[in-house]
């Protein structure tokens, strides 16, 4: 593994492809990014605000540039360009540019992140079901590991549609050590919340809904206090 040839803490402007390409790979423990989220939108900072002037225009066409990114994402890395290819029959060539463009950085992303390094993509529902595949793509599927939902505001009345009022940070990473990442449980937490205990441990006492299961529940057969036998069905 390299040794990182930036030193901790530095804070780089400019386009963050020409940064990363100077990056050793294998040296970064975390990534977070928050991109354009290709709102079709353009922004610039309120007059009287310490980045007063800056602006940045988050609309999209393909150019030249991005065929060519195409052409050579395509010759190495032929699901990623499926994947660009589909997004400009489904949505069109805004979204597709998009996605080029983020690809790229992905890539250079993927080079120099630690095999035990994660990343944290934010977005929001405009593009995000396109980037999830596009991060499969790029860090592998079993390296997701959530998506987390933010809510950035409280409810609000939309005309036609439910309220948009969440954003989404996509999570991938390999841990070859999960505890690195996990921290102990306060012991107050564990004592209120787990108020039982035997000889394996402390456990708290729950319904049997079987909530916790991803893709539907299961039949379980019980027996209750009183010796008497029952069939339940959980989930679908």
């Amino acid at each position: 593994m390299a040794a990182p040839n930036f030193v901790d803490k530095t804070v780089w402007t400019g386009d963050n492809l020409d940064i990363l390409r100077g990056m050793n790979s294998d040296t970064v423990d975390l990534i977070y990014l928050d991109p354009p989220f290709n709102s079709n939108r353009n922004y610039e900072a309120p007059v009287g605000s310490k980045a007063a002037g800056a602006a940045f225009k988050d609309t999209w066409s393909l150019s030249d540039l991005d065929v060519a990114w195409m052409g050579l994402i395509a010759d190495e890395h032929p699901a990623i360009a499926y994947i660009l290819d589909a997004s400009g029959r489904a949505h069109g060539k805004g979204m597709q540019s998009y996605l080029t463009m983020m690809a790229v950085r992905l890539l250079e992303m993927r080079r120099v992140l630690k095999d035990t390094g994660s990343i944290y993509l934010h977005c929001d529902s405009y593009a995000s079901h396109y980037l999830k595949m596009l991060m499969d793509a790029v860090f592998g599927v079993p390296s997701y590991q959530n998506e987390v939902v933010w809510k950035r505001n409280s409810s609000h009345n939309d005309s036609k549609r439910f309220g948009r009022v969440t954003d989404v940070l996509l999570f991938y990473g390999n841990f070859i050590n999960p505890d690195a990442v996990r921290i102990p449980l306060n012991p107050d937490y564990v004592t209120k919340a787990y108020r039982h205990e035997d000889d394996k441990g402390r456990f708290r006492a729950d319904n049997l809904s079987a909530k916790s299961l991803t893709g539907g529940g299961t039949h379980m057969t019980f027996t209750d206090i009183m010796g008497r036998g029952d069939t339940l069905n959980t989930g679908c």
